[in-house]
């Protein structure tokens, strides 16, 4: 048998093999398969996520809007998926230790972040350095609602509006106080507009969470106070508390005869509402946080649920895609960022 004979300038050793169309076919094979194989842990990972009990990381202590808005869902999200979900509080630093804890996290969807869209966008204008990147370290799974606040005063504050307000701060320079949940938070931004807007100077002073500064305010040791609706409703109704505006662009249901802050004149730009958003660890499977995203759809948008937002006249339910919640993130990190220009607030 003699052999088959080659160009002169191919040697037996370096001539490469016929590629046909069956060895074509055969690669392809290998590879889809090798691409399913590599598929398939992450798919029954999904399949059988969770496999324990989910924590939620509050970025603030208990009794403020971001914690009421996890607790509302716990119980209902537990059910959803199978497991038991535990709210936890790590409160202060504007969230801050929250968010460092849920970044370094096991990106397996068990333990998630809730904070809101400013607090979270904000402490990268407010500090010079963090402990995490605010957007490449975390996937945003959905943003819960956009939550109105309202601006209330210890009942011997000798002012019940917005004019008023603005007027007394003018004559009294330096010496009215409001509280808020942290630098950089909603609460600390909207009295940033309330000064850039009246020409006031309105001293800050930050607090842990939603329930130490509602504390104080009942106290008489800070005067206002950005909070959510929910929260201070009972106290309004007793006369603990006044309400002098709320922040939305539209009156409240549950304050029907509270005004908005931009009726006042010279103030009708003014909004600021509590977009609580829930995040997991970057590399967090995209199985897993569709998961989690179709279950907080699900609880969120059932009838008892809305009732309850109803009730509280906390706003409108959204449950956002994880793609449209990074989107209002980056929007809310560049719409801050000049917010803390115009203000003159230096990073600390």
């Amino acid at each position: 048998m003699t052999q088959r004979s080659l160009p002169r300038h191919v040697s037996p050793r370096t001539a490469k093999p016929r590629v046909t169309s069956l060895t074509r076919r055969a690669a392809v094979l290998a590879c889809c398969a090798t691409a399913v194989a590599m598929l398939l842990p992450a798919q029954a990972g999904a399949q059988s996520f969770p496999t324990k009990p989910v924590k939620i990381v509050v970025a603030y202590a208990a009794g403020g809007t971001i914690d009421n808005a996890g607790r509302r869902i716990a119980e209902d999200l537990g059910t959803e998926l199978g497991q038991p979900v535990i709210i936890e509080n790590r409160g202060g630093a504007n969230g801050i230790p929250a968010s460092e804890y849920v970044a370094r996290a096991a990106p397996d969807g068990h333990t998630m972040l809730l904070t809101s869209v400013p607090a979270h966008a904000g402490n990268k204008a407010a500090y010079k350095k963090l402990p995490y990147d605010t957007i490449n370290d975390f996937i945003p799974v959905t943003v819960l609602s956009y939550q109105p606040l309202v601006l209330v005063a210890h009942p011997s504050l000798p002012a019940n509006n917005i004019p008023e307000l603005i007027k007394l701060a003018k004559e009294r320079p330096g010496k009215i106080s409001y509280a808020s949940f942290g630098v950089g938070g909603l609460a600390h931004l909207a009295g940033v507009q309330l000064n850039l807007l009246g020409g006031s100077e309105m001293n800050h002073v930050p607090y842990k969470g939603g329930g130490p500064a509602i504390a104080d305010v009942l106290g008489g040791h800070v005067d206002l106070y950005f909070s959510g609706v929910t929260t201070v409703l009972p106290l309004i109704a007793e006369g603990k508390l006044k309400a002098l505006a709320v922040s939305s662009a539209k009156r409240v249901k549950s304050l029907p005869n509270v005004p908005t802050v931009a009726e006042t004149p010279g103030f009708g730009s003014f909004e600021a509402v509590v977009p609580p958003i829930l995040m997991v660890p970057a590399k967090t499977p995209a199985a897993v946080v569709a998961r989690l995203h179709a279950a907080l759809y699900k609880v969120t948008h059932n009838e008892a649920h809305r009732a309850k937002i109803e009730k509280a006249g906390e706003g409108d339910v959204l449950t956002s895609t994880p793609e449209q919640s990074m989107e209002a993130l980056k929007k809310e990190v560049d719409r801050l960022a000049l917010l803390f220009k115009a203000a003159g607030i230096e990073p600390e």
